[in-house]
């Protein structure tokens, strides 16, 4: 957290992170087994009157793109988002048939339509893929907090470092003229989690979508430092091994 946050960061925020993770872990594991329906997480995560938003984005008609980062319990609310409105998250295939099996009964058990992107998939099948969703007035959710190599994504400047980050989220809103909605928890000392919601509409110009994305993916990374700033204990991917490698590996900008 210090690496990417600086020094300010609260004392107490690694044993609140902690916490994040046990509330995380413990409702996932009922909702594996006995599913989204039999489980108490509707009465712990909360929407606030902020969801209107969410209402007001499909009510247009062209779908919406959910682009959260992995806050804890992030895929937990999208199960509570598909009681309102149809939701279809994309997922990355697994490294072996066992774990792909246990993605889709995690999925399953969630309720929620997936689609899974298989390992060297074209990006042109993929659009198809993703457009089609949003074609359907479904939401499309995609977490942009994903790392990704030199020859792919778009750069961005997060944490006072230059990387890059997968910009397909931000490219299919501009494609289908979709809005972006960026949920934020807030967390209560009862253990509750409510969630306030913000919607993003990209520029129309279709002439300069290249910058579009990049100055929509660069205008996410500022909303989600400012977040995760204010509250560092809530983004799961603290222990992510390509986030830890690279806050280590990459020096700051002056």
């Amino acid at each position: 957290m210090r690496l990417a946050l600086g020094d300010d960061v609260p004392p107490e925020a690694s044993q609140l992170y902690f916490r994040r993770i046990a509330w995380w872990l413990s409702n996932s594991l009922a909702v594996f087994h006995r599913g989204i329906n039999a489980s108490p997480v509707a009465e712990e995560l909360i929407f606030d009157d902020t969801f209107v938003v969410v209402d007001e984005a499909m009510a247009r008609g062209r779908g919406a793109i959910v682009t959260s980062p992995h806050w804890c319990g992030h895929e937990l609310a999208t199960a509570l988002i598909n009681r309102k409105h149809p939701i279809t998250l994309v997922v990355r295939q697994g490294a072996t048939a066992e774990k792909v099996a246990r993605n889709l009964k995690w999925y399953s058990a969630l309720g929620v339509e997936v689609v899974v992107r298989p390992r060297g998939a074209s990006a042109i099948k993929d659009a198809a893929t993703y457009l089609k969703v949003l074609k359907q007035n479904r939401i499309l959710a995609i977490t942009p907090d994903l790392l990704t190599g030199q020859d792919a994504g778009v750069e961005v400047n997060i944490f006072g470092r230059n990387g890059r980050i997968f910009s397909g989220a931000f490219a299919f809103a501009s494609m289908a003229r979709a809005p972006l909605l960026r949920p934020f928890p807030r967390w209560q000392s009862d253990s509750r989690i409510i969630l306030s919601w913000t919607s993003v509409d990209l520029p129309l110009d279709d002439r300069n979508r290249a910058a579009i994305i990049a100055g929509a993916a660069q205008d996410w990374c500022r909303w989600f430092e400012s977040k995760l700033r204010s509250n560092p204990q809530d983004w799961l991917f603290w222990l992510d091994k390509r986030w830890s490698r690279f806050l280590r590996a990459t020096p700051r900008r002056s």
